[in-house]
């Protein structure tokens, strides 16, 4: 069975990673490209967000027995596969993690108007996923 205080842990952190981000939705993006730290701190915050939704993919993964899985980018199609997300949540989740990859990977090319639009418009994409999770557990604990 699913570790749920592996999972409500990665919740718990996800909500407050998303909490602190939406103090940047209210910057315009001129003060935002020109304030480095809160560029930093926004690009930090996404980045470990977006890994948590990675880790509780794996994770929950790893208790269906399921490893049909290479990259992560494809954890959102198999937690489809299993009834874990909606189908609709899919490309958002990979869109998430072509970001994450981008800020882990690619950080020199970072856009920063992107990752400003990102955080402006695209915050309740994480929320749908927590619920879906905790919807996945009520049902998995029954």
């Amino acid at each position: 069975m699913v570790s749920r205080e592996v999972v409500e842990k990665h919740l718990e952190d996800l909500a407050t990673r998303v909490a602190r981000l939406r103090r940047f939705q209210g910057v315009s993006l001129e003060e935002f490209r020109s304030d480095w730290e809160k560029v930093y701190a926004a690009e930090r915050a996404l980045q470990t967000a977006i890994q948590n939704v990675i880790d509780i993919g794996a994770h929950i993964l790893a208790d269906l027995g399921d490893s049909q899985w290479n990259e992560y980018r494809d954890i959102p199609e198999r937690l489809f596969a299993h009834g874990v997300i909606p189908r609709e949540e899919v490309p958002t989740l990979k869109a998430m993690i072509g970001m994450r990859n981008i800020l882990v990977h690619q950080y020199v090319d970072v856009d920063v108007a992107k990752l400003h639009q990102a955080i402006r418009e695209r915050l309740a994409d994480f929320d749908h996923f927590a619920q879906a999770i905790v919807r996945y557990l009520e049902r998995a604990s029954r």
